[in-house]
């Protein structure tokens, strides 16, 4: 109250000073005032007639020409004409550009030529920016500022979209750290929640303008923009997710199917959750651009029950091609029934976020189709024997004939599709104990030795001639170490296991099957298909760089001093060129040398070191008498 009556005595005091100015009369007081504002108002229009004047002489002296005061980039182009103005950019800037540009952050440095990013000026257009100073919305208030402190307009280089994506790609290796979205973490039944990261991000549009700028200016150092990138998944993104997961992992879940039941665990169910990003919905109040969702993964939950479900339903059954005496047929397909795990997987997710007996899903069954149909297998062109051959082997060595038979199996029925490479290591895989192969010579290092699989270098040697006899194309062959009399002259293939492969091309339109058979002593390799009509002839040439076999002798304790035993006959190495040459309507469609250099193999003979027994005496010695 005594504050407001203060006040009060400072107003009437106010008004009291005022009232004891002296008074002048109304038409004074009005003359007086009339008068200030005519000076003010002469003064007033004054200023503005000089200044239309000015503008008015200065748009007179700047037509045509770029307004005084200009500049880009520091380049004064004033009161030029565009002709020269744009002379001046092409000087200024060529040099400019001919200087690297510094790119920086932190403690890190990038050093760019303009002429890496294909950088470029649109001179027409830098002219244009200069000449609309003075020209635009607000002439004079730009004139005020050309006249008097001058405008400079930044000039920015263009630089091509694939070249610069590429530098910026080491610039954003080191300095980018991608954000961490939460997760949600299931280890058995327990349920954890890991929080997320933000990340750092190079702004790359801000980045690229300031290049552009740096490139047409003196200033040749550019700071990287840096922001936070934050990620699209908070804590309480994933927080009903984790409450999900938990409930499911509850307790157990029951399968049935017909009149069977499967009861699978908590820490089994863990295993199959799965969480996926999904947006999150409008209004949703977590913060969060995306939310995770809980569910159960088919994938993970199939293999965990296949096991149990091995008799539900039945296998589908692929159609099969089978080849006699040159004659192609095909057994036709049969659709299966498999359980339907993504059904399963969808109604367990429901079930498992209830409780006690609810938590039962069924099992259903669903068509599975084979992988190759009746109607696709007859679409694909197999109906006629193009080539075919047979070796003959020693049905005495019964490991041999078993690895030839188990390959000549493995080898059967294998599809190669147009345009496609077969590769014999492809179709056979790697020769083991577990699939019943068994020990059998084998060219080791130029000498026969027992090895796992002996008998494959017959198999590859049958399936090279019948690829030889097709036409095809050959795309890898090797021939044996040394020479083998009872393979063709140079028609001979080696493989093993990580090492020479055989391996042809089908060049047709159709695709080839590659069929085996046997005998006991003899294998057959059949190429089938739609014949491409090739002609083939073979040119073989004879026996070259003769080199004779060294010969090994090694020490037996077991034969007779000076006693001599081949154990295993040497073979000249030698070397001899076949020329395979393929027609196709009387042209020569391919020609192909096949060189096979074979080295000499070691002649390995026993020498005896056993020394002779004592003789003994034809008459017995008589007793000696007393």
């Amino acid at each position: 109250m005594e504050e407001q009556l203060e006040q009060t005595a400072e107003v009437r005091q106010h008004y009291v000073r005022r009232s004891r100015r002296p008074k002048r009369s109304l038409g004074e007081r009005v003359r007086g005032s009339s008068s200030r504002a005519l000076t003010a108002g002469y003064v007033v229009a004054g200023v503005l007639v000089l200044c239309l004047l000015a503008v008015g002489v200065d748009a007179a002296a700047s037509a045509g020409r770029v307004h005084p005061g200009v500049r880009l980039s520091g380049i004064s182009v004033g009161g030029k004409k565009p002709d020269e103005a744009k002379a001046v950019l092409q000087r200024e800037l060529t040099k400019r550009a001919a200087a690297a540009v510094v790119v920086e952050a932190e403690d890190q440095q990038w050093k760019v030529m303009p002429a890496e990013l294909e950088a470029s000026f649109d001179y027409d257009a830098l002219v244009e920016d200069a000449m609309d100073v003075g020209r635009t919305e607000s002439p004079v208030a730009e004139r005020f500022r050309a006249w008097f402190g001058g405008v400079d307009v930044t000039a920015a280089a263009e630089v091509d979209d694939k070249a610069f994506a590429s530098f910026l790609k080491d610039v954003k290796k080191p300095l980018n750290v991608a954000p961490k979205n939460a997760k949600v973490v299931v280890d058995g039944t327990e349920v954890d929640v890991v929080a997320s990261e933000k990340g750092i991000k190079v702004v790359e549009p801000k980045l690229r303008s300031g290049i552009q700028a740096a490139i047409a200016s003196e200033n040749r150092s550019v700071r990287v923009p840096l922001a936070v990138d934050p990620p699209s998944v908070t804590e309480a993104g994933a927080a009903e997710a984790a409450e999900a997961a938990q409930r499911m992992v509850s307790a157990p879940v029951t399968v049935t199917y017909k009149d069977e039941f499967w009861e699978y665990e908590p820490d089994e169910i863990g295993g199959w959750l799965k969480f996926r990003r999904v947006p999150a919905a409008a209004g949703e109040a977590t913060g969060s651009p995306e939310v995770l969702q809980c569910s159960v993964d088919a994938k993970s939950m199939s293999k965990s029950m296949s096991p149990h479900l091995e008799d539900v339903g039945r296998q589908a059954k692929d159609a099969e091609f089978h080849t006699s005496g040159g004659e192609v047929t095909i057994t036709p397909s049969q659709d299966g029934q498999a359980p339907d795990y993504k059904a399963l997987s969808r109604s367990l997710a429901s079930a498992l976020n209830r409780s006690g007996e609810a938590r039962t899903a069924e099992m259903r069954l669903k068509i599975s189709k084979p992988k190759l149909t009746t109607q696709k297998a007859k679409s694909m062109g197999i109906k006629e024997r193009i080539s075919t051959y047979t070796t003959e082997y020693d049905s005495g060595n019964a490991p041999r004939t078993n690895n030839i038979h188990l390959l000549a199996d493995a080898i059967d029925g294998t599809l190669v599709e147009p345009g496609g490479t077969f590769s014999f290591n492809g179709a056979v895989g790697p020769r083991t104990a577990e699939k019943g192969y068994q020990e059998a010579n084998a060219i080791v290092q130029g000498r026969l030795v027992p090895q796992l699989g002996g008998g494959i270098c017959q198999v590859g040697t049958t399936v090279f001639n019948a690829v030889f006899e097709s036409g095809f194309p050959v795309v890898e062959r090797h021939n044996h170490s040394f020479y083998i009399s009872h393979y063709p002259k140079g028609r001979d293939a080696t493989v093993s296991w990580d090492g020479p492969d055989f391996r042809f091309r089908n060049d047709s339109k159709k695709w080839v099957l590659v069929a085996a058979g046997y005998t006991a002593d003899s294998v057959t390799i059949s190429i089938y298909g739609t014949d491409p009509g090739y002609e083939v002839t073979a040119e073989t040439g004879e026996f070259y760089d003769r080199k004779p076999y060294p010969v090994e002798q090694v020490k037996d304790a077991k034969l007779e001093k000076g006693a001599k035993l081949v154990e295993d006959g040497g073979v000249d190495g030698r070397s001899v060129k076949v020329k395979r040459i393929v027609k196709k309507n009387g042209k020569v469609v391919r020609e192909e040398t096949f060189t096979s250099v074979y080295k000499p193999k070691i002649e390995i003979v026993k020498v005896g070191t056993k020394k002779p027994a004592p003789k003994k005496d034809a008459k017995p010695k008589e007793a000696k008498k007393p």
